[in-house]
């Protein structure tokens, strides 16, 4: 889904103190949007931000003290696609004018914003935030249909459900961004994009019995068909068959499983099927990125705690039978 294309840390430590806030002034629109900045006189700003830039997507968390922003409308400025951004206050104050409306988020709020509605914000404290920034394009349907709707934040603290886990996906997102590869990431990225996408859905009726079993038998087959498709996960199943991403879990909801473990379980066992057959001039990696898996180490490991066995010792085993 994403191509990797900087990763970061940078912070106003060992600036004068009279430089600080002109150097993130330039440093944020680097990772966010052309706002203009304006900052408490007689007041010390520091700020440190850690980032990670997939392709088109920029994962951030800033800790920082007070400043304010206001959107650069002049259109030599502000270019580029129109963005999403998904924000997570973990601690202080944030007012941001959206719309024609302040929300005011709050330790565990969650908002999420549409680049075209978003007008200024004013950090009253200082703060700590997790952030994802992506063009509108590349998102589920339900997560714009979100943004345009906004009309107040989202608690995501313990006992708020679907919202919570969605939360506590990209809080690991951003502890393990120095740890997780390209795959890695984009796998973590997609799968915090339903979670969130079926959390902020609005409540829908769960399909009848009949309903799930046609529309599984439906799934299944489009999965069978794209299995080599690395693209293929819940978000793009829902949207070739025209689905909502929280309709497609209902539907999985008695099956004991999830779409995208299902999708997984699928793509391991031809892998393993072909492994087996143990001939062909083609290597682990080979087959892996045939079925999908851009990673070749991600593949091993998830491959072993599937059946047991790594994925070089099934070839061994079948190349063995093979020359017997």
């Amino acid at each position: 889904m994403f191509r990797m294309s900087g990763t970061g840390v940078w912070s106003t430590d060992g600036l004068p103190q009279t430089l600080a806030p002109v150097a993130w002034g330039r440093k944020m629109p680097e990772l966010h949007l052309p706002w203009t900045l304006t900052f408490p006189e007689q007041e010390r700003f520091r700020a440190l931000v850690r980032y990670r830039r997939l392709d088109e997507l920029t994962v951030a968390e800033f800790k920082g003290g007070r400043y304010a922003g206001r959107r650069n409308d002049d259109p030599l400025a502000s270019g580029g696609p129109p963005q999403i951004g998904v924000l997570i206050n973990l601690s202080g104050t944030l007012v941001c004018r959206y719309r024609d409306t302040d929300l005011v988020l709050g330790s565990h709020d969650l908002v999420v914003w549409d680049s075209d509605l978003a007008h200024a914000f004013d950090a009253v404290e200082p703060h700590h935030e997790l952030s994802l920034l992506l063009p509108r394009d590349r998102l589920p349907q339900g997560i714009v249909d979100v943004a345009a709707r906004m009309s107040g934040p989202v608690p995501v603290g313990a006992g708020t459900g679907l919202a919570a886990i969605a939360a506590d996906q990209l809080r690991a997102i951003v502890r393990e961004l120095d740890h997780l590869s390209d795959a890695g990431l984009a796998i973590a990225c997609q799968n915090f994009f339903d979670t969130l996408d079926s959390a902020l859905a609005p409540a829908a009726k769960a399909p009848s019995a009949g309903a799930r079993t046609a529309l599984l038998k439906r799934v299944r087959q489009y999965v069978e068909d794209h299995l080599d498709d690395p693209e293929l996960s819940a978000s793009s199943v829902a949207e070739a068959l025209d689905i909502s991403v929280r309709t497609l879990h209902l539907a999985f909801a008695d099956t004991g499983t999830t779409a995208g473990r299902w999708i997984r379980e699928r793509r391991l066992r031809v892998c393993y099927r072909e492994l087996a057959l143990g001939s062909g001039d083609w290597t682990v990696t080979d087959v892996a990125f045939r079925w999908g898996f851009n990673d070749a180490a991600h593949f091993s490991r998830v491959f072993k705690q599937a059946f047991g066995v790594t994925p070089s010792s099934v070839v061994a085993r079948g190349r063995r039978a093979t020359a017997d």
